[in-house]
């Protein structure tokens, strides 16, 4: 079924947010263009198409040449926004590195469907992209779950100099999420949210286990929550909206760690080789706050497994459900202890 004959939800799917969030600075800045590979629809460029025609460009299924005409607009004064899949944007990668970051040129990448995927399997998982493009030189990463996080990401991505790739799901935002990373805070320019309880920095003591993420999986991450919470176990979340330049994302972490040495568990739907978990960490372990302090990496380690019982989903088979964090919060605390 193409993207366009789909049932539409009752709520904005990220990619249609993306497509009215660029349609508006199209509307203030005659630079930016759109730029997809034959997936007008499914990434939510069908009104920028039809409001800007001479400034979309469909190259059809050349996610390749797709990135270098970016890079040749880019050279050229313009912003280009290049909207594909994330498991399709793995086809261009040399193009990324050699065209773009190599030349240090600013085209924003659009990645659409970001994570595990149950509907398509595995040839749409969205789950190499953080690894592969954490390895491109300036290139910053940003990670929105909300609809105004999205919006943030666009706008500081449209004024970098620099390559940046802004990474989002299938769906739509989760009412949970807004609630509890959005509710008593400032939307605007903050690159990691939390949900500790209201009362100031001493509250974050009474924490046994903190779970760093980004990306839909905090969904997951606050179920397990509530299952540790019904044990008497407090667990907080610390929600990524970027996570490159890892360095800059790492400084923040770390002073929103409680002071005693409470496990952190860092979460991820993607691939753990070259993932958040390990370069993240690598980036905090020398620290301070690091010492003595139990760390575990919950990630996907088998990207082309697929669910082969009746409603099972992907992060159940791939242990990256609430039952499968909250054994892992369980046993880092043991651990601990």
């Amino acid at each position: 079924m193409s993207p366009a004959d789909a049932p539409k939800p009752e709520c904005t799917k990220f990619s249609d947010a993306m497509g009215e969030e660029l349609c508006r600075m199209a509307a203030k800045n005659d630079r930016i263009c759109a730029i997809t590979a034959a997936m007008t629809d499914g990434t939510g460029l069908t009104q920028f198409r039809a409001t800007y025609p001479q400034r979309f460009f469909d190259v059809g299924i050349a996610e390749e040449h797709a990135v270098t005409f970016a890079a040749g607009l880019a050279a050229n004064g313009y912003r280009p926004a290049v909207a594909i899949y994330s498991t399709f944007l793995q086809r261009s990668y040399d193009n990324i590195l050699h065209d773009v970051a190599l030349q240090h040129l600013p085209v924003v990448f659009l990645v659409d469907r970001a994570g595990l995927n149950n509907a398509d399997g595995p040839t749409h998982y969205g789950v190499f992209d953080v690894a592969f493009l954490s390895e491109v030189p300036e290139l910053r990463i940003y990670t929105p779950i909300t609809r105004t996080a999205l919006r943030n990401a666009m706008d500081e991505a449209f004024r970098a100099d620099v390559a940046c790739a802004i990474r989002y799901p299938n769906g739509c935002e989760s009412a949970r999420v807004v609630r509890e990373f959005y509710g008593n805070a400032d939307p605007a320019n903050v690159a990691v949210r939390n949900n500790y309880p209201v009362g100031g920095p001493d509250v974050r003591e009474t924490l046994d286990a903190v779970i760093v993420t980004h990306g839909r999986i905090v969904e997951e991450a606050l179920a397990a929550t509530d299952l540790l919470a019904a044990e008497g176990v407090r667990v907080g979340i610390l929600l990524l909206e970027q996570i490159k330049p890892y360095e800059a994302v790492a400084a923040q972490v770390l002073g929103l760690l409680p002071k005693k040495r409470c496990p952190v568990l860092f979460l991820e739907e993607e691939v753990r080789t070259g993932g958040l978990g390990m370069l993240l960490s690598d980036a905090m372990r020398g620290a301070p706050e690091m010492q003595g302090r139990e760390t575990r990496i919950l990630a996907l380690e088998q990207p082309f497994d697929y669910p082969s019982e009746a409603g099972q989903t992907c992060r159940a088979m791939a242990g990256l459900d609430a039952p499968h964090i909250a054994e892992a919060i369980r046993s880092a605390i043991c651990e601990k202890k």
